[in-house]
């Protein structure tokens, strides 16, 4: 019984084990893609990547089919992931995903396609060439992942989406959803609206939208439990470690592989120092994904380093990513310091992340994106990827002694993080992210040379 309790405090779908049990997903605004992600606004929550956004569409348990239509977005990756739910006491699963190089153009139209997402013994229309099947009779969301898109030229309005509007939905074959939209259709508000005409927002993000979807991904009564030794002073270096699973409660991409650092609490006077060697990474693309523009046989899709406020609902604070400063030789060096504002004694070349509010505990990410065709527990070309971290987990681990088990709401010790850095750091050479706690002063007159010592 304690074990299945202790999965309702991450069984974001778990209904049943929670108050509001009887919610239904049709209860969202009947539009498609109510919720987006990002750190902006409402949906600042689970670390949002600052490059990336994600729109989420529920996938109630009365509608069997999902029809899923769109243009293939200018963008650096997109991706569709279905989140499941499961029995009662059983942990959420990823019930499946397609990337950008895995779906296949609409037959005639390259620029286009189509998915179907199928619940149970469903069947999907005849001709729909992607299809997620299987997803059990739980509530579900569908995740819509766009990273890096590229400028909108057109000025339409569509730069997040990558040029392009959002997939239109038709549930069961029969109901098509129109994209979120603003429109007249409202009740008049009181008090009265002003002379001019006014128009009734029901767009991404209403906050009954949004209030409803974080009460399904944190019960009321879940808290993150930081370990005893979170506020003891940290000393150095401060190891990266990685997850066997990232904490589902996250709604972790499949495509991306992270390691994750605990810094403990800010050391007043001083800065934290993070340098490392750059993943080489391809162009933003344009148009579908079977253009010519991938031919670069890169490292990485993308990368980034996150600073996340480690409270509910988990927002991010800031990210470096790919388009990082780094020097000739390719290595990349970041400070976080407490400013408020990118303080005026770093040089050009030295990139900055806020601390954030300081009463918030940190967690600092590093993710590699590698989305891969073939067989899950093989490693990938790039040697020195996350990914061959954490190759063959959680079943078997390639590497067992160079991961932590990290599922929320329960954080590891800062001591399992240390315990297994040092292995990370051998399987990823110099693309590790040596970090280090610094004076000011240090830094100032030698820069991260003076801070850091490679282990």
């Amino acid at each position: 019984m304690k074990t299945m309790c202790n999965w309702f405090f991450w069984g974001f779908l778990a209904l049943a084990c929670l108050s509001h049990s009887e919610l239904a997903l049709a209860e969202f605004s009947q539009c498609a893609w109510p919720i987006e992600l990002s750190p902006e606004g409402y949906g600042n929550v689970v670390a949002p990547d600052d490059q990336a956004r994600y729109w989420l569409m529920p996938f109630d348990k009365n509608y069997r089919t999902m029809r899923i239509e769109g243009s293939y977005p200018n963008a650096r990756y997109f991706s569709f992931v279905v989140y499941s739910g499961k029995e009662k006491g059983e942990p959420v699963s990823v019930a499946g995903h397609k990337y950008d190089d895995i779906l296949t153009p609409d037959a005639g139209n390259a620029s286009t396609y189509t998915l179907c997402v199928a619940r149970g013994n469903a069947k999907c229309p005849k001709g729909v060439p992607n299809t997620i099947t299987h997803v059990d009779t739980n509530p579900a969301w569908v995740a819509l992942r766009i990273y890096v898109p590229s400028a909108d030229k057109t000025l339409s309005g569509q730069a997040l989406m990558g040029g392009h509007p959002l997939p239109k939905i038709t549930l069961n074959e029969s109901q098509t959803l129109e994209t979120c939209p603003l429109t007249k259709e409202a009740p008049k508000p009181n008090p009265p609206p002003p002379t001019w005409p006014y128009y009734y927002v029901k767009s991404v993000n209403k906050l009954n939208d949004l209030r409803a979807f974080l009460d399904l991904v944190f019960p009321p009564k879940l808290d993150i439990y930081t370990p005893s030794d979170y506020y003891e002073r940290a000393s150095n270096p401060l190891w990266f470690a990685a997850p066997k699973e990232p904490p589902i409660l996250l709604l972790p991409n499949p495509d991306n592989k992270y390691i994750a650092m605990q810094p403990g609490p800010y050391q007043r006077g001083r800065i934290i120092v993070i340098h490392g060697k750059a993943p080489s990474f391809p162009d933003t693309y344009y148009g579908s994904p079977k253009s010519s523009g991938r031919s670069r046989n890169p490292d990485v899709r993308y990368w980034s380093v996150c600073n996340n406020d480690l409270a509910l609902p988990v927002p991010a604070v800031r990210c470096m990513d790919d388009q990082a400063a780094v020097t000739q030789g390719g290595y990349y060096t970041v400070v976080i310091s407490d400013d408020l504002l990118r303080p005026n004694w770093l040089k050009p070349d030295v990139n900055w992340l806020p601390w954030g509010d300081e009463q918030y505990p940190k967690l600092v990410f590093f993710r590699n994106l590698i989305p891969k065709v073939g067989e899950e527990n093989k490693p990938v070309p790039f040697k020195f990827a996350i990914q061959n971290v954490v190759v063959g987990c959680p079943s078997n681990c390639a590497h067992p002694d160079a991961v932590i088990d990290f599922n929320l709401p329960y954080v590891p010790p800062r001591a399992a993080f240390n315990a297994v850095g040092r292995n990370v750091q051998a399987i990823m050479g110099h693309y590790y992210p040596v970090a280090v706690w610094c004076d000011k002063s240090t830094f100032e007159h030698g820069g991260w040379q003076a801070c850091i010592k490679r282990q």
